[in-house]
């Protein structure tokens, strides 16, 4: 007797460990909300990223479901979507890119020769870039950026200015797809819009107090929100790798001249460096999420931050 219940226990032990694996597994194909669902009868849309999510599903409502590919917690310099996640671009109506993201541009041929009928929508599409972020110092001083590289900055979503021209080449693009629920998405789309104006001109309030200061930030994630409220960003990494010592010590002094107090850092370009900086800047770190599906929130966070509240 007891031998049969040591080997039921044993199997219920298996049992369990298989679907405790088998949980893990689905949960990290999941990402987000990222998997298509078979049992919804509503036809699909793809996103790069969350922050584009939180605006399409604003517009769309409930006649869409809206998949993305970029999986929670990944970093998108980095990342390459699973084979699950591009599957999902085959069952989708159209696939909303962001534009620039690394891995947007290493799939996009891979996606087009796959599917040739999808339609792909460049939400970013009308934006004025800037470039050579990456690089470390944006400075604004009567409009000139002072940098040596050429390079896209990609994160166009960190600015309520970008938020409104992505949203309104969605709701163009929604149109064409379901030009019978015009109605619908355009009531849809000036809520979204109603919701933009308001916030941008409570950041404009909150922010002009601090206008012409600088901030530190580990990732250069914020080029476009300095921009916008006449900040300076001073980024500790370049192109995502560990800085050397001597240029690590240019940044930090360079962040010292310029009087920073707030230090801020994200889990997906974490560094080993980041505790040594602030160490020598002696900065408020605070750690942001720009790639969270609430975006909203996420603005009013970094304003926060930066006004000291």
């Amino acid at each position: 007797m007891v031998e049969k219940k040591t080997g039921k226990m044993k199997r219920r032990t298996i049992y369990i460990w298989v679907w405790m694996i088998v949980a893990a597994a689905l949960c990290s194909a999941l990402g987000l909300l990222a998997v298509y669902n078979p049992l919804s009868t509503k036809p699909v849309l793809t996103v790069s990223i969350q922050p584009q999510r939180y605006f399409l599903e604003k517009i769309v409502g409930d006649k869409f479901d809206v998949l993305c590919l970029l999986a929670q917690g990944s970093n998108p310099e980095a990342y390459e979507p699973s084979f699950s996640h591009l599957m999902n671009l085959e069952k989708s109506r159209a696939y909303f890119c962001m534009g620039n993201i690394g891995f947007e541009l290493a799939i996009l041929n891979r996606v087009k020769n796959n599917n040739p009928e999808l339609q792909i929508i460049d939400t970013s599409e009308g934006i004025d870039y800037l470039r050579g972020t990456h690089a470390g110092v944006l400075e604004h001083s009567h409009g000139h950026k002072h940098s040596h590289s050429h390079e896209v900055d990609p994160h166009v979503w960190t600015s309520v200015v970008n938020a409104k021209i992505i949203a309104q080449n969605m709701y163009k693009a929604v149109l064409e797809l379901d030009s019978r629920n015009k109605k619908y998405y355009t009531k849809n789309y000036n809520a979204l819009l109603s919701e933009l104006v308001e916030l941008e001109n409570e950041m404009n309030r909150e922010l002009s107090a601090v206008k012409g200061e600088a901030f530190a930030v580990w990732h250069p994630s914020l080029s476009y929100f300095a921009r916008d409220y006449g900040l300076t960003q001073i980024a500790m990494e370049n192109e995502g790798k560990e800085v050397p010592a001597a240029v690590l010590k240019s940044e930090i002094d360079m962040a010292r001249n310029h009087g920073v107090k707030v230090l801020f850092y994200q889990k997906e370009f974490d560094s080993r460096q980041i505790q040594t900086i602030n160490e020598q800047l002696n900065a408020v770190m605070v750690e942001i999420n720009p790639m969270s599906y609430e975006w909203a929130e996420e603005m009013r966070r970094i304003t926060n931050a930066l006004t000291g509240k």
